[in-house]
């Protein structure tokens, strides 16, 4: 995906270059620059990954057109997206407009977006500078201003096995756990809702998943625990970690905690220039719950929004699709983004 991406890129006269995060999880970095010094740097930024395919109902690695709606992984979120995006830089790229523009055009496609912005973090610490960032999601063509951060974690406790029909000489790891699950479910619940900000609402947790034990007749001696927590400004990640160390200590003192991510909300001003530019190639403005890379952007200082044809609650799906006239839609949009650029 990464390779056909700097080709294509290439092709349309951008300076293209790769930067690994790992073997083959590559960010593509490319930049459309202009003839004398650019006034402005905006980035767009689709992500290069998707989630898993377990469960689909549909071809996931084909695409197959129906009743005008293409399906398969991606086709939403967010490869519909970027096929907009790029049908609108094709036509921009020959353009009189793309010979007068000073504005620097940057696509940065990334990789581990669905595991917490890998690959926006990577290119924020490595230097990435820009006045404005578009990070590409399945929106309904609304400007999504703000969204939730995201805090996941997870818990483990050792216990001892001992053979299931003498548990009393085991450490059952899943019993040990279970207070602070009831903890999580209940006052822990309760106090993030207690914190609600007045545009992304109240905090949340999820219990993603639960694993421990293995044989029916073994005591399980070990019990691990996922937890996916979204957050605001007005209950950080940090919070949220403090009053879950004091659950762990006062529920289940010998258990250990993994942070995997702690990725912080964002809040845009709506009457910013580049926000107000892509209000009005847009069909309105947004809020989120959900977590991408335009939080990764903001929290390096480059003001960021989400946007792009396709509807969110089609992403992750196991029929996931995108109709073709929201494809139109969104590569007039990004066409829009591209012309109101001043000369």
């Amino acid at each position: 995906m990464g390779s056909w991406v700097a080709r294509y890129l290439g092709k349309l006269g951008a300076h293209v270059e790769t930067r690994d995060l790992g073997p083959g999880r590559p960010n593509v970095v490319a930049v459309f620059d202009t003839v004398g010094k650019p006034a402005k740097t905006v980035v767009f930024a689709p992500h290069l990954d998707t989630v898993g395919v377990g469960g689909m109902t549909v071809p996931p690695f084909k695409l197959t057109a129906k009743g005008g709606r293409l399906f398969g992984r991606g086709s939403c979120d967010t490869k519909g997206p970027t096929a907009a995006l790029f049908a609108a830089l094709d036509r921009w790229s020959r353009s009189a407009e793309r010979r007068r523009t000073s504005v620097r055009w940057i696509v940065a496609a990334t990789a581990g977006e669905e595991q917490g912005s890998l690959g926006a973090e990577s290119l924020c610490r490595g230097g990435l500078k820009a006045d404005f960032a578009i990070a590409l999601e399945p929106t309904d063509l609304k400007v999504v201003t703000a969204a939730k951060g995201v805090l996941r974690v997870k818990v483990t406790l050792v216990g001892r096995a001992a053979h299931g029909s003498a548990p009393q000489r085991g450490v059952n790891a899943i019993y040990g756990l279970m207070p602070l699950i009831s903890e999580i479910r209940g006052g822990m619940s309760r106090w993030l809702a207690s914190s609600e900000h007045p545009v992304l609402g109240r905090a949340t947790v999820n219990l993603g998943n639960i694993a421990g034990g293995g044989e029916l007749n073994i005591v399980p001696d070990k019990c691990t625990i996922g937890l996916d927590f979204r957050t605001h400004p007005s209950c950080t990640g940090d919070a949220v970690l403090k009053r879950l160390r004091a659950a762990i200590s006062a529920h289940a003192r010998s258990a250990s905690m993994e942070i995997v991510c702690n990725r912080p909300s964002f809040v845009a001003d709506r009457a910013g220039e580049w926000a107000r530019r892509v209000r009005r190639a847009g069909s309105g403005w947004a809020t989120a719950d959900w977590f991408c890379d335009a939080n990764v952007f903001s929290a390096h200082g480059i003001p960021a929004v989400a946007f792009g044809p396709g509807s969110i609650h089609q992403a992750h799906t196991r029929d996931e699709f995108i109709g073709e006239r929201e494809l139109d839609l969104g590569a007039s949009a990004f066409l829009g983004i591209l012309h109101s650029a001043p000369v």
